[in-house]
């Protein structure tokens, strides 16, 4: 039996900093919603709300739209003044849809739409929706917002394999046309967001819905492996039983087998270098930007904002550049990296920020915020940086793309450039 939604007056803490701010160019994230009508077998969210019980039993809420207007009007009131002053992009849509179906019934995105619209704030969207794009109410705000980038998620153009994965999604078509429309308006640009790329699920039309989102204005494409959790819940297990019977195979085998870590599996470098080489290729036949947010293959971004934002644009070319993807670039570009490559990059929103109190970071764990009680984030980014065996540093994360060569004038290790895994000649020519 389907449960009924409650909509109590409590309000959802949102924007928050993003887990992955050691390599991320929009750390500050935000949603509008606390759930997603959207109810995808992959939804990573799904994952890490699961444990909450407002997110379980239906109880919705959204944010006090006052609190969030202040933080902008007023930077100095919260943790995110210093990124704020920066004017820095922020990330709409980080763990919930923007667009699902509680907004169109309550129209908080609405008014924060036409705030930051007002201000002149860059923003950008990743969205799976397509009704805004035909609402007049929205489509007026929208028009001509050159502070507003649209990433739009499709996983394949296979529309029976789309129906069982994205439940409740609009159709890969829909979203094809949705994002067509949105660009006529406009706005920095659209771009495709294949992620997750699921194996058995994605391939067989992949290249195809590259074509079709150029086709409908798509500037550039960005791409992430799904990574699978052997430590999830039973129901998540189910789900992962339910995408195998989509993908032709047991995913859960699959994974174990081509996945070098525990717990959390994240599939080989390998494995998907022939998806990673056809796209690349395809998106420079095209003349699209290619992106990797995935961990293995970043290395082949375009520039050190993996979710493609359009540097042409000066309101997103301020992008955090204080991060690894910078830095794995700079690298592929120069044969090396060191730390001060990527902090020469404004960076005090991160030593303006004490982890401990980092709204949406994991901090939960005592012994760890005793560890880390006085360190800042732009602390633990230089830890992990100077710390290769962690497996959260560049030559871990990165897998071995990045190789620790010497220390510095500073004593922070310098990174070479490992082209042989990469099976990169280098630079000349190729940007």
């Amino acid at each position: 039996m389907k449960q009924k939604k409650t909509e109590r007056r409590d309000t959802y803490g949102s924007p928050r900093w993003s887990n992955e701010f050691l390599d991320c160019s929009m750390p500050m994230t935000f949603d509008t919603y606390n759930l997603c009508s959207y109810r995808c077998q992959y939804c990573f969210s799904y994952y890490q709300r699961s444990h909450a019980e407002d997110y379980m039993s239906n109880h919705l809420k959204w944010v006090n739209v006052d609190k969030v207007k202040k933080i902008f009007l007023e930077p100095e009131s919260s943790q995110f003044c210093e990124y704020v002053k920066a004017r820095k992009p922020m990330q709409w849509g980080g763990l919930s849809e923007p667009f699902d179906l509680q907004e169109p019934r309550h129209k908080v995105g609405l008014e924060l739409l036409k705030f930051f619209r007002e201000i002149d704030y860059p923003v950008a969207f990743s969205t799976k929706s397509t009704w805004f794009a035909y609402n007049d109410e929205y489509r007026k705000v929208l028009k001509g917002a050159d502070n507003f980038h649209f990433k739009w998620s499709i996983i394949t153009l296979d529309e029976e394999k789309a129906k069982k994965i994205e439940v409740g999604v609009p159709s890969p078509r829909e979203r094809l046309k949705a994002m067509e429309e949105i660009n006529k308006l406009g706005v920095a640009g659209v771009v495709l967001r294949l992620r997750p790329f699921m194996i058995g699920i994605s391939d067989p039309t992949y290249l195809d819905l590259i074509r079709e989102a150029k086709k409908a204005g798509a500037h550039a494409l960005t791409t992430e492996f799904f990574c699978l959790d052997l430590r999830a819940a039973d129901d998540v297990k189910q789900r992962y039983v339910n995408m195998s019977k989509v993908a032709g195979f047991d995913i859960y085998k699959f994974y174990k087998k081509y996945s070098s870590q525990q717990g959390y599996l994240r599939l080989n470098y390998e494995v998907k270098r022939k998806y990673v080489d056809k796209m690349r290729a395809l998106c420079k036949e095209l003349d699209m930007g290619f992106f990797v947010s995935d961990a293995h293959h970043k290395d082949k971004c375009d520039h050190g904002s993996c979710c493609a934002l359009p540097i042409d644009n000066p309101k997103f070319a301020n992008y955090a550049k204080a991060q690894f993807t910078e830095a794995i670039v700079i690298a592929r570009k120069k044969g090396e990296v060191k730390f001060s490559d990527i902090t020469k990059f404004e960076h005090k929103f991160l030593s303006d920020t004490r982890w401990n109190d980092a709204t949406g970071l994991n901090s939960i764990s005592t012994g760890a915020r005793a560890k880390n009680y006085k360190k800042t984030l732009f602390d633990l980014m230089r830890h992990k940086w100077n710390n290769p065996k962690e497996g959260s540093s560049p030559w871990k994360y990165f897998d071995r793309v990045l190789i620790p060569d010497r220390l510095d004038e500073n004593g922070d290790v310098v990174y070479r450039f490992n082209y042989k895994k990469a099976q990169c000649k280098g630079c000349e020519g190729c940007d």
